[in-house]
């Protein structure tokens, strides 16, 4: 029996990386947005705020983040999964962290979950773009 589990997890740098891209992708589209990039446990490493994004979103940035990575599936997949479930959906929106609309995505290395990204300020599809050029970013480093 193994007493210990060791789980890959973004680093501090990584996380700047996505979290930048997220705020510059959000710059091109007219938005200004909240970025959240946790580890592999849902922890936070990275908090940023575009001046002028709506600070309430800065909750829901870190609720996509962390039910992303603790989830491993991107959070505009709760909608779907939810439909006909009205218990489970109760319960879970009643989470005081969890999130269950877009804009989380989980960050990937090698196939396994290192972290996420939540992104809050715009409309969902503009937070999920925004997730998605963190994540290119950093899939585009060597």
């Amino acid at each position: 029996m193994s007493k210990t589990y060791l789980q890959a997890s973004l680093t501090l740098d990584a996380a700047m990386v996505i979290a930048q891209a997220a705020i510059n992708h959000g710059n091109q589209l007219g938005i200004k947005v909240n970025v959240v990039v946790v580890d592999s446990a849902g922890n936070r490493l990275v908090s940023l705020r575009e001046p002028g994004a709506p600070l309430p979103a800065m909750d829901f940035a870190e609720k996509k983040a962390y039910t992303a990575a603790n989830f491993r599936s991107p959070t505009e997949k709760w909608a779907e999964l939810l439909e006909g479930r009205p218990i489970v959906a109760n319960g879970l929106a009643q989470h005081p962290k969890v999130a269950l609309f877009g804009g989380g995505l989980p960050v990937l290395v090698d196939g396994s979950v290192v972290g996420a990204v939540g992104v809050a300020g715009g409309k969902v599809p503009e937070d999920l773009q925004c997730a998605e050029a963190g994540i290119e970013a950093l899939n585009g480093l060597s």
